[in-house]
This record gives structure tokens, C-alpha cells and sequence, in this order.
């Protein structure tokens, strides 16, 4: 399915028909919830609603940006544990697949037990129906949004706070390395990522090497945040009467450093020019692609 505007749409009519395109989406990801790749393709087209409410916040009413926003991070709430679960058990076989498996059997029970745990009491609780409400809510919220500019204006303001946000949390990871800043880094790349796929399918040739460093970034954000909350997982549920817990920490400290240090390498490069510099050189090739 498309995630991007039209040549022809306003801003206002892509917006609107691009929401309805993935709601529908999540909400069919929804029916078929019983398997975590479902559950995964509901988060995925939230983080992308999300971002699109936010490339466009200041052409709409403040009421409705906050009323959608907290409708859609309520689903993607409801949706965490169970796809938190399912990526810890992903990322240790990753990490110590293979034989090396053999060296963390009392982990990996606890891994899978956590799975299962967790997956029951998302099928037996309230969370499909909390999710599917909150996505149809915003469906409907949307179906009749009104955005005040027009054309490129619409979207700039969005999208220049969205990279400003995301220079500002790059920096926050360079001075203080912690899992939270890597995390919020994560949210603001992946944000603009969104949003540069949204807007323009067929960017020009340096508009697509950003967007191809942008998703590598979000790659490499994402494997250290699920080595995070792998760490988190190992600290809190996994007594260390074998040494396990003590050897795999040690991996993962390792392969985290590794990983932070080509984020940031990358980062530097991505985060090298202002907001405005940015803005205006996507803009041209936006008009330019409009016959503007």
C-alpha cells in the first residue's frame, strides 16, 4: 500500500486519504492479531499516522492534534508488551544464536515463558478492542480534517521541527549515552523517516541517499533498543546463580557500544545541516516536482 502524497493531492486531501489507508490497514492487522507479526504491522502503521499528524500539527486545531495523538499512542500502548516480548526473544537469538545458545538455557526459558505470558494475556484482555476503538476514533476524526495552509507551507513548519528534534536528540545521545536517549533518538528518526517517504515517492538523488541513511540509522537505533530492554529484561527477571546473566550482559554492553558508535557516526553526517537549510532544499525539489 502507497505512504506517500500524490502529485495532484493537497495536503489536506492526502493527509486525510493517506489516514484512512493505514487505519484500514491497522485495523485488518488487528483481526489477525493472534500472530506477532500482526501486532508488529499495527505499531508500524501507527508510528506512521503519528508521523503524519505531526508533519502537519501547525495547520490544525490544537484539539485535534492532541485528541489524535493520545488516541493513537493509547492503542500503541495496549500493543507494547506483547511486541516487546516477541523482540527480546529476537534480538538474544541474534545475539547468541547458534551453539553459543546452549550457554544461556535458564535466559532462554525465561524468554519464552515471558513470550507466552504475555501473548495470553493480550489475547484474553481488553487491548484489541481498547486499540481497534482508538484507531476508529481517529479514523473518524480525520475524515473531516481541515488543514489552514496550503502546498508546501503545510508541511515545512512539521518537518523542520521534525529534524530539529530529532539534530536535538542526537546530540542528547553524544553528550549523555544513555538507553533512554538512544530510544528517544530512535523515535525522532524514525519520525522523519516517515515523513520524507510520505511526501515524495521519487525524490531526487541526494533527497534519497537521506532517506537511505535515515532508515539505516533507524535500523541500527532499533537493534540497540532491543538490546535495551533485553538488559532491562535479564536485570530484572533472571537470577544470575550460573553466571548466565553476568556473560550475556557483557555481550550485550559490547554489541550496544558497537552499535551506538556507528549511530553516531552516521548521525553526524545526517544532522549535519540546519533545519532551515534542510527545509529549503527539500522544498525546491517538492515544488519542483509540482511544477511550481
Amino acid at each position: 500500500m502507497p505512504f506517500h502524497f500524490k502529485k495532484s493531492d493537497s495536503p489536506a486531501r492526502a493527509v486525510r486519504r493517506v489516514c484512512r489507508e493505514h487505519i484500514g490497514e491497522a485495523l485488518a492487522c488487528l483481526r489477525k492479531s493472534r500472530h506477532s507479526a500482526a501486532i508488529h504491522g499495527v505499531r508500524r502503521e501507527i508510528k506512521k499516522l503519528r508521523a503524519i499528524i505531526r508533519l502537519v500539527r501547525g495547520g490544525i486545531g490544537r484539539g485535534d492534534y492532541r485528541k489524535t495523538e493520545d488516541a493513537l499512542r493509547r492503542a500503541a500502548d495496549r500493543l507494547a508488551a506483547p511486541r516487546d516480548a516477541q523482540v527480546m526473544l529476537q534480538a538474544f537469538g541474534q545475539l547468541a544464536g547458534g551453539p553459543a545458545a546452549r550457554r544461556f538455557p535458564e535466559i532462554l526459558k525465561a524468554l519464552q515463558k515471558n513470550r507466552r505470558r504475555e501473548a495470553r494475556r493480550f489475547q484474553d484482555g481488553d487491548s484489541i478492542a481498547v486499540a481497534k476503538k482508538c484507531l476508529q476514533k481517529t479514523y473518524r476524526r480525520w475524515a473531516r480534517l481541515k488543514i489552514k495552509a496550503s502546498g508546501w507551507s503545510a508541511i515545512e513548519p512539521g518537518l523542520r521541527e521534525s529534524y530539529r528534534q530529532g539534530r536535538l536528540a542526537c546530540e542528547a545521545a553524544r553528550r549523555q549515552p544513555s538507553a533512554e536517549h538512544f530510544h528517544e533518538w530512535r523515535k525522532q528518526v524514525k519520525n522523519f523517516w516517515h515523513q520524507l517517504r510520505l511526501l515524495c515517492p521519487a525524490w531526487p538523488a541526494a533527497a534519497r541517499v537521506l532517506t537511505d541513511r535515515l532508515e539505516k540509522l533507524g535500523d541500527l537505533l532499533g537493534e540497540e533498543h532491543n538490546l535495551a530492554l533485553l538488559k532491562q529484561f535479564i536485570a530484572a527477571h533472571c537470577a544470575d546463580k550460573t553466571g548466565e546473566a553476568t556473560a550475556l550482559s557483557r555481550l550485550i554492553v559490547a554489541s550496544q557500544k558497537n552499535l551506538r558508535a556507528a549511530a553516531l557516526k552516521l548521525g553526524s553526517r545526517l544532522y549535519a545541516e540546519t533545519p532551515a537549510a534542510i527545509c529549503h532544499r527539500l522544498g525546491n525539489d517538492w515544488n519542483d516536482r509540482r511544477g511550481k
